[in-house]
């Protein structure tokens, strides 16, 4: 912490000379440094009442994106924002993050704005504020945070004030991990959250078991939410979705601003969340339960399997997946459906090609996927 009072006053002049570096750069080490090393992803989805697009540009500095969702029977939804990283952690000036989301529809136009600025020394402030236009209550909410790492072992530690409409509350959240497993717990005043993950050790080619198990409770405050419950695990663990950088930024809630996954309060977002068979090879298995102020229940469990990737042998066939899903609602009938498609690496881009039907009613959903990683 002694290092602090200097990275404080050198935190303007840092911003200052990330604004005069664009016309000192060296184009090739601009683009390198700043370009690459990212994706670009597109998503759709078609059901029986809309058509939905996504769009996500990931860079080291930049992640960001705009959707649509094209109802049948009602006005669009549009959705666009994105967040800046400016300052590289590699260049030892700390990291600044800011970002920015807006929803539009007929009815309303909300938006936020989110940033943070986190000194070398693991020394954090920031804040940010939410303001919606038609129902529901503005946010705004400051913090202070504090990561450090003893061994192999991770901390980050956060207290934070929140105010929803006229109601202020103070809250926080710690998270503690190690390259195997994630744990966090935190509490803002309206809602409660805790996240355990888990990454086996690399020990097999293919084998390599994930999981994560995340609950949030949000009647604990004035404004009485649902109880939502998210279970994901995969036998054969690549990266992504259940790694420790993308589950932080779930584990951490909106107010974490978490670059490597950065969550917002509005929904829809562009940061999507990824289909069940992009969490991993041979098989995938998701739950997802939400239980509302009334105590109705809706829930959905997923489970697919890549049944050519267990023979141990590259081939074409190791993208095709099949499963099956089991839905329950409190309006319509518990019913079963099946799942199926083809999700890997064709070429340069990673493609997906799916859908499902459920039985008893009769519904069906078609999604495409085409991901270029660069």
């Amino acid at each position: 912490m002694g290092k602090c009072s200097i990275y404080f006053s050198s935190f303007f002049i840092s911003l200052i000379s990330f604004l005069n570096f664009s016309f000192a750069f060296d184009g090739l080490d601009f683009k390198t440094r700043y370009l690459h090393f990212g994706k670009a992803d597109f998503h759709y989805l078609h059901d029986d009442s809309s058509n939905q697009y996504n769009f996500i540009w990931w860079s080291p500095t930049f992640k960001g994106g705009w959707g649509l969702i094209d109802y049948d029977d009602r006005n669009d939804t549009r959705y666009y924002g994105g967040y800046i990283r400016p300052l590289l952690p590699e260049s030892g000036k700390g990291e600044l993050i800011l970002g920015y989301l807006e929803v539009d529809n007929s009815t309303s136009d909300d938006y936020e704005f989110q940033g943070e600025y986190r000194f070398p020394c693991g020394l954090g402030f920031g804040g940010g504020f939410v303001s919606r236009s038609a129902g529901g209550k503005d946010v705004e909410f400051g913090k202070i945070t504090y990561r450090t790492k003893d061994k192999r072992i991770n901390y980050i530690l956060e207290l934070q004030y929140q105010e929803m409409g006229d109601d202020g509350a103070w809250g926080g959240y710690i998270t503690v991990y190690n390259e195997e497993v994630m744990f966090t717990f935190g509490d803002d005043g309206e809602q409660w959250r805790a996240v355990l993950g888990y990454v086996a050790p690399q020990r097999d080619e293919r084998w390599r078991p994930a999981f994560e198990i995340m609950y949030v409770d949000n009647t604990v405050g004035d404004i009485d939410g649902n109880k939502f419950l998210f279970i994901n695990a995969t036998l054969g663990f690549k990266g992504g979705f259940l790694s420790h950088p993308a589950r932080l930024g779930r584990a951490m809630g909106p107010q974490g601003l978490e670059f490597g996954n950065p969550l917002g309060f509005l929904s829809p977002t562009w940061n999507r969340r990824l289909d069940v068979w992009e969490l991993g090879d041979l098989a995938d298995f998701r739950i997802v339960r939400t239980e509302k102020p009334s105590g109705a229940i809706s829930d959905k469990t997923e489970f697919l399997i890549f049944p050519f990737q267990f023979d141990n042998k590259n081939n074409i066939l190791d993208a095709l997946y099949l499963g099956g899903f089991y839905a329950r609602d409190p309006v319509k009938e518990d019913s079963p459906g099946i799942l199926g498609g083809i999700f890997g690496k064709f070429g340069f881009l990673t493609v997906g090609v799916g859908g499902d039907y459920n039985f008893d009613t009769e519904e069906k959903r078609v999604i495409v996927g085409i991901i270029d990683k660069f």
